[in-house]
């Protein structure tokens, strides 16, 4: 009985090194080159020939619609802020203050990793957090009369 036991498990593993080894063996020619592209068969002179310079970009920023707004939002955005960025209502500054357009409809969130008093220490586990393939990123804030720099992970589109 345990003779048949070696060999029905020896033909399983020759029937599986052949399903593997021998389409490799086998296989005809394998894949065809790829044609390495010819410099001499591109013209440049002729592609920027053929472009429309014609149109051009106003530069008068007072046609931009919505850019009333914009500035609007850039002035008030000042007001919330001290002469060193940080949130006047809760003393926060994540990264260099940025103005950009807040996109309400996603539901992303970060995870705080840690909270380091040396800006060393927390960039040093970001930038591991960064090589282990995480988005990290770094904030700073001010808690008792002392700067912190917080680390996160993040974005998290799902829970």
């Amino acid at each position: 009985m345990e003779l048949t036991r070696y060999r029905v498990t020896g033909a399983i593993f020759l029937a599986s090194i052949a399903i593997i080894f021998l389409p490799m063996l086998f296989d005809g020619e394998g894949l065809e080159p790829t044609e390495a592209f010819n410099s001499d068969a591109f013209d440049l002179q002729q592609a920027v020939d053929t472009l429309d310079f014609s149109v051009a970009v106003s530069g008068d920023t007072s046609e931009v619609p919505g850019s009333k707004a914009a500035l609007d939002a850039r002035e008030a955005l000042r007001e919330t802020i001290d002469e060193e960025g940080y949130l006047q209502d809760n003393g926060t500054r994540i990264g260099e203050p940025v103005l950009s357009i807040e996109d309400t409809s996603t539901l992303v969130w970060a995870v705080q990793v840690g909270s380091f008093d040396q800006f060393d220490n927390a960039t040093a586990l970001r930038d591991r957090l960064l090589q282990d393939g995480y988005s990290a990123w770094l904030s700073n804030v001010r808690k008792a009369g002392g700067n912190r720099t917080r680390v996160a992970v993040g974005p998290i589109l799902l829970r």
